[in-house]
């Protein structure tokens, strides 16, 4: 029995005409496209980048900027006067070498099974993949006009699975043909692990197992090719990504660093990405950078970004009006309006807060959403305004929408009113909601305890008001008491729960909520009317 035997062939068993076949010189080798394994580069070799939501839209971006829009900027992207498609022209760079999202995979096992046995240092390996197996493989044409690098890479055809095509001849480098038909097959972004399976090719057999191909196959020799080549040989997975001047990518490279938490990080990407990017999606840009100031503690230069956002996007919802039933940019504007209120609130700007809430809360009509935030966020404003009655207003509507803390900030402003009943039931329905922070505890039992003292008895409850340099409430209670038995009992209450945070950009979370309302103190007085 040869070594091909031994080592490969009896280990495949009988497989499917519809079977292809790919080597790699080392077995810890990941199934990878060399785009893959480049961006896994640009990132310090950090392959946990893989697992992050953002790395498919960094692999398309990388197609388009670093591959296809400069090779057509060369003017490697016509052939007769007609533009070649994306994914033709995608085919003709991977087949010179260029780093690409797709894999070959040979037809022909030995092939596959040459390249394993490069290197004697280290075991190789073999994938085999059914393009039949259930997995969902697509074959196409490699000039289908009808793919964009959007459609192959952005936004694939779930239903129809991964592409694969074959290569014209003129497409494929000689260098590595080894006169076997091959395939190029996506990788977007990955290769899904259950349609491979692999065979490992211990490093001790490739030597014999060479000897024994070489007496097989015959292989091609390299050729010289035209300034394509070079092109491809740049952007070749051995060399590092170059630096990317695009809007887009900046934008992924700026959310990476938002959702690690470095925000100064991602400010500094999000400049590039505002220095780059076209009027059309400034708006945007200065909204997510924005965030990322605002969850820095940069709010003034927050408020920056919201106010140029907000510009941005009123000429862009003027230009769209205009448009019969064109798409709307209404749910941003909700967005930037419900952030920059939150951050005029922050700021202590409580009537340029409440005409942002407004603003988002007719919008929010307009689009037949109504969302518990803005109503909780503007109740809380007035109650820093001290306009307990709108307060109330806006934590009902608040509830009605499902907020999980508008209970209890209700139950604290009716307890400043001295209408303790309606307190208690306010501060029960927080609790059977699901609130059961500990100052919803304490406050109720609280509110129950000041229920004990005044009992029936008749009671005066002053207007609250901020008695020292604490600038906590001070709500004042006096009952009727004789000579003998006055007394004086203080019942100290935390402050409503603060504003919900930013909304946050495509993918992102937004960001933290804002301070709440200091805590208050009761003070009940029983004193000789």
């Amino acid at each position: 029995m040869t070594a091909v035997e031994r080592a490969f062939l009896s280990q495949v068993g009988e497989l499917p005409s519809t079977c292809v076949f790919r080597g790699q010189g080392d077995s810890s080798w990941r199934l990878h496209s060399a785009a893959t394994r480049r961006l896994i580069d640009f990132f310090n070799n950090d392959a946990s980048i893989l697992e992050k939501a953002i790395f498919s839209d960094m692999h398309w971006v990388y197609h388009r900027s670093v591959l296809l829009d400069p090779a057509r900027k060369f003017g490697f992207g016509s052939e007769d006067g007609q533009m070649i498609p994306d994914i033709q022209l995608l085919a003709i760079l991977h087949g010179f070498g260029a780093a690409t999202g797709f894999l070959d995979f040979a037809l022909n096992p030995l092939a596959a099974l040459w390249y394993a046995c490069e290197g004697d240092e280290c075991d190789g390996r073999v994938f085999l993949l059914d393009l039949d197996s259930g997995i969902g493989f697509r074959r196409i044409s490699a000039g289908e006009s009808s793919h964009s690098v959007e459609e192959i890479f952005r936004w694939p055809d779930e239903r129809a699975g991964n592409l694969y095509f074959e290569a014209s001849v003129q497409e494929k480098n000689s260098a590595r043909e080894l006169q076997s038909e091959s395939f190029s097959v996506q990788a977007w972004p990955l290769i899904p692990a259950d349609a491979v399976r692999s065979v490992v090719i211990a490093a001790t057999d490739k030597p014999q197992i060479r000897q024994e191909l070489e007496e097989l196959l015959d292989y091609g020799k390299p050729s010289l090719f035209a300034d394509l080549q070079r092109f491809s040989v740049v952007n070749s997975p051995r060399l590092p990504i170059p630096q990317i001047e695009d809007p887009e990518f900046s934008l992924l490279l700026g959310n990476q660093c938002y959702l690690q938490g470095d925000y100064p990080g991602a400010t500094a990407h999000y400049d590039k990405s505002v220095a780059l990017g076209p009027d059309e999606d400034l708006g945007y840009f200065h909204y997510v950078r924005g965030n990322a100031k605002a969850a820095a503690g940069d709010l003034s230069g927050a408020r920056g970004d919201f106010d140029l956002a907000l510009c941005y996007e009123e000429r862009l919802a003027e230009e769209l009006a205009k448009r019969v039933d064109g798409p709307t940019n209404e749910h941003r504007l909700w967005n930037l309006y419900y952030n920059r209120g939150n951050i005029r609130a922050e700021l202590q700007d409580l009537t340029g807060a409440l005409e942002d809430y407004e603003e988002a809360i007719r919008i929010g009509i307009h689009d037949s959403i109504r969302r518990a935030s803005n109503y909780l966020n503007r109740g809380n404003v007035y109650l820093q305004l001290c306009k307990f009655g709108d307060a109330i207003l806006n934590y009902d509507e608040a509830i009605e929408e499902g907020s999980p803390f508008a209970h209890f900030n209700k139950g604290n402003v009716l307890v400043t009113l001295g209408r303790f009943d309606e307190a208690l039931q306010s501060y029960d329905e927080a609790i059977r909601g699901g609130d059961r922070r500990s100052g919803v505890i304490c406050n109720r039992n609280g509110v129950t305890a000041i229920l004990n003292r005044i009992g029936g008895d008749g009671y005066v409850v002053d207007s609250p008001r901020y008695k020292d340099t604490t600038r906590r409430l001070i709500v004042e209670v006096s009952l009727r008491a004789d000579s003998d038995n006055r007394y004086t009992e203080f019942f100290n209450f935390h402050g409503a729960k603060g504003n919900d945070g930013n909304s946050g950009g495509l993918n992102l979370p937004g960001g933290k909520g804002y301070a709440g309302k200091a805590g208050f103190v009761v003070v009940v007085k029983g004193e000789e009317w």
